[in-house]
């Protein structure tokens, strides 16, 4: 009775007959019907037996099986388990646990500690999910502020206190960064590092850890951070090199990590954008060279000269028509700058003129005096003047631009709101206090803030109609001046006078073989002349060509002119 019970709780036997699914073909299924039919027989017959099973004749296998000693096994394991059998049958169970009442305090016991398991558990669930909203509200990172994000997470601030090393390489699994291998293997690396890059040749370590030692020597071994603190120094603050401090501030650390990555987020993003389309096997960052390990610091050393060459050039523009300081003033040299001059105040302000050489017209406002821009309104202006005249900036030139004026505004919350003139000084004053007089350009600067003093204090007033009487030959003097400030720029400065034969020589090439055409007609090259795109491969060539042979003819009457200090000498 017990095996039959055991059966019926054991997967019934008739589920095979769900098999009759997987029976492909009229003549399988035809086989798997016949099949159940006859199990259904058996079935039916074995059912339909009531009479009782019938015992074991021991003696029939005994005759059938010369082992004497297998079948006393098998007799003895029957009656055994016979015995047995009937025996758990024969008691009455249900009894057996009414009558037990002790244990259940284990029971209950077990009872409470799952509940308690499960509130855990519900607020380890509480505590993730809340984990992963904060973790998917974090701003990006060049909005983060270490200063709060160290006060708030006590985790971090924990692993910053304990290891006085930042794990970027950390093989967890393997290293353990409290131990004394670890550390020895720390200074291992840092004295082979240091023997390696020094130069020096020294193996004493006065010093145990790059962290301890003086900031001179950290920068003395890494020109890079040397060069990308210095300008952020002299950018902030407007000082002198001479006294950059031994630590910068830490907030200055801060202000630096969060530019740079804004930077290099549009780089990036410029990077990948280039590198899915072409599916080049190497692909690097704009104004970043090939190799940056090895090519790095005289890269970016041509950039710096270059970005110098550019302002120099921008100043020398300014100042050929005395509008650099002038900034109390709106310069005039168009139509257009005239009427958006009228139209600042309503024409009730006064033009000036500071003589015939001067190829501008200034417009002083009725009523307060002009207040001095902010960098990042100076900067937006250009950059939509830019966009204007059909020219754009690189995306990471014009993000790098950004940061600058940025970090150059930053200055007014420790100069009184003024970020470029103390409280009652001019931007000449302003200018030659912070000119040092070691410059090699000091003594051009000291002529023009001379003479630039000089014709303002003889500037004459002009009224309306004189203004506008002048105006058109100011503009045409004017854009003579933006025609030949190409030559100045690509003839003069050495900065872009030898890209710009090389781009000459490069032009004459693709257009020998055929391909400047197809440059372009796909966009890979674009030429604009006078506002409008030029399309003919063989007009790009002859401007090209006419421009270099005009360029020196330029250079020569212009390096002719005597300037103020000229005269002077």
């Amino acid at each position: 009775m017990l095996r039959r019970g055991i059966r019926r709780a054991l997967p019934a036997r008739d589920r095979w007959h769900s098999l009759q699914e997987y029976a492909l073909g009229e003549a399988n299924q035809e086989q798997f019907r016949l099949l159940r039919a006859r199990d259904s027989t058996v079935s039916t017959t074995i059912a339909s037996s009531s009479a009782a099973p019938k015992s074991i004749d021991w003696a029939s296998w005994e005759a059938k099986i010369s082992n004497r000693e297998v079948i006393q096994c098998l007799k003895d394991f029957h009656s055994q388990q016979s015995t047995l059998l009937d025996a758990v049958i024969a008691e009455d169970h249900l009894s057996a646990v009414k009558k037990q009442t002790q244990g259940w305090e284990l029971f209950d016991a077990s009872i409470t500690s799952c509940e308690k398991s499960v509130e855990k558990s519900a607020d380890i669930l509480k505590n993730g999910a809340r984990a992963l909203w904060i973790s998917f509200q974090n701003p990006p990172i060049s909005l983060l502020s270490q200063s709060e994000w160290l006060d708030a997470d006590q985790y971090w601030q924990a692993f910053v206190e304990k290891h006085h090393f930042y794990h970027n390489h950390l093989a967890s699994a393997v290293e353990d960064p409290e131990s004394k291998e670890y550390d020895q293997k720390q200074k291992s690396d840092l004295i082979k590092k240091w023997e390696t890059f020094d130069g020096r040749g020294t193996t004493r370590q006065n010093n145990k850890l790059l962290y301890q030692r003086p900031s001179y020597e950290y920068y003395d071994v890494y020109r890079g951070p040397l060069v990308e603190h210095m300008i952020f120094y002299l950018t902030k603050t407007g000082g002198d090199a001479r006294f950059f401090p031994q630590n910068l501030p830490v907030q200055w650390f801060a202000e630096i990590y969060d530019a740079r990555f804004k930077i290099y987020n549009v780089l990036q993003r410029r990077k990948r954008q280039a590198h899915e389309a072409t599916l080049a096997r190497e692909m690097h960052h704009d104004f970043h060279p090939h190799d940056l390990d090895h090519d790095g610091e005289a890269h970016f050393g041509k950039l710096i000269a270059r970005e110098s060459a550019v302002t120099e050039l921008t100043a020398a523009r300014l100042m050929g028509n005395f509008v650099l300081f002038s900034d109390a003033y709106i310069p005039v040299q168009s139509g257009s700058a005239f009427y958006k001059a009228i139209q600042s105040d309503g024409g009730k302000g006064v033009f000036y003129s500071l003589g015939s050489d001067v190829h501008c017209l200034f417009y002083k406002p009725a009523g307060e005096a002009l207040a001095m821009p902010d960098p990042s309104d100076c900067m937006k202006s250009l950059m939509t003047h830019a966009t204007m005249t059909g020219v754009r900036f690189e995306a990471g030139y014009a993000a790098a631009l950004e940061a600058f004026a940025e970090v150059l505004e930053s200055r007014k919350e420790g100069l009184s709101g003024s970020w470029f003139t103390a409280p009652g000084e001019s931007s000449r004053e302003a200018f030659m206090r912070r000119l040092k007089k070691s410059d090699p350009a000091f003594g051009i600067y000291e002529a023009y803030a001379e003479e630039h003093k000089e014709r303002w204090a003889s500037a004459k007033a002009l009224t309306m109609d004189e203004a506008m009487k002048e105006m058109p030959e100011i503009e045409r003097k004017y854009q003579l001046e933006v025609s030949e400030y190409d030559s100045v720029m690509f003839g003069i400065s050495e900065e872009f006078s030898g890209g710009s034969k090389l781009e000459h020589e490069k032009l004459s090439k693709l257009a020998d073989v055929g391909e400047l055409q197809v440059l372009l007609d796909s966009g890979a090259y674009v030429a604009v002349e006078g506002g409008s795109v030029v399309k003919d491969s063989a007009a790009v060539v002859k401007s090209a060509a006419d421009f270099e042979s005009q360029r020196d003819k330029a250079v020569d009457s212009i390096m002719s002119a005597k300037s103020a200090m000229d005269k002077k000498k």
